[in-house]
């Protein structure tokens, strides 16, 4: 829920307290619309109504509108003159070139050989044994939210900040496609077979056959999205 905040009292701090006000309801009416966005509840190239959104907020135009500019830069939203904000559509030719980026970043953390420690890989098995154990239990969300922490593991493997960045904003690209298939039936079960295979790999130092593995379960994350855009269009 997005709460207004109080407004402080009158002094030398007024200026900054306001811009901080602003810059937090900002970013909490971001994230309610970026999670609008990615469970479908704002489709794309849905009109995202700033005048409707201050009304039903009460809130000042500015937090919202710096919302917009937030998710515009995000890719989720375009901002078209005279006609407002928009969801992004995204074709299946951005859908490639996401996959392929984030193909990029996940595998440069296996390429890190001489990091693949015991430590390092241990959030790794940590997150495949509690996904196998949601899986087990038919508990698909808990299922999605392990799968997702083994990836951020294997992009960690790397140590590079602006690379984990990277990876977090493919993710917001992602979600909303991600979760149309969590349900596909075999998906689930495919999926966590091919990370216990990469993770066998990992614990074995073996990085090619990692990165081959890899490779093969972001292309079938791929055209498992592609196909489930498909049905839907």
């Amino acid at each position: 829920m997005i709460r207004r905040r109080r407004r402080p009292h009158a002094g030398t701090s007024v200026t900054r307290s306001s811009t901080f006000e602003k810059t937090t309801l900002a970013t909490e009416i971001a994230r309610h619309l970026r999670e609008a966005i990615i469970r479908g509840e704002l489709a794309p190239g849905e009109r995202v109504n700033e005048l409707k959104l201050t009304r039903t907020l009460a809130l000042s135009r500015s937090p919202v509108r710096e919302a917009i500019r937030i998710l515009a830069a995000e890719g989720l939203l375009t901002i078209e003159p005279h006609r407002g904000a928009h969801v992004r559509p995204v074709s299946d030719e951005d859908l490639e070139e996401i996959f392929d980026v984030r193909l990029m970043v996940e595998s440069h953390g296996l390429r890190c050989g001489h990091r693949l420690t015991p430590a390092a890989i241990a959030p790794l098995r940590k997150a495949v044994d509690e996904a196998r154990a949601a899986l087990r239990a038919d508990a698909f969300e808990p299922w999605h939210r392990a799968s997702l922490r083994f990836h951020d593991g294997l992009v960690a493997l790397a140590a590079n900040r602006h690379l984990a960045r990277l990876h977090e904003e493919l993710k917001v690209s992602l979600r909303r496609y991600q979760i149309s298939i969590i349900r596909l039936p075999g998906q689930p079960e495919r999926s966590q077979a091919e990370h216990e295979s990469i993770l066998d790999a990992l614990e074995q130092r073996r990085v090619d056959q990692g990165v081959a593995l890899v490779t093969a379960h972001i292309t079938n994350l791929k055209e498992a999205v592609l196909k489930a855009m498909a049905r839907t269009a």
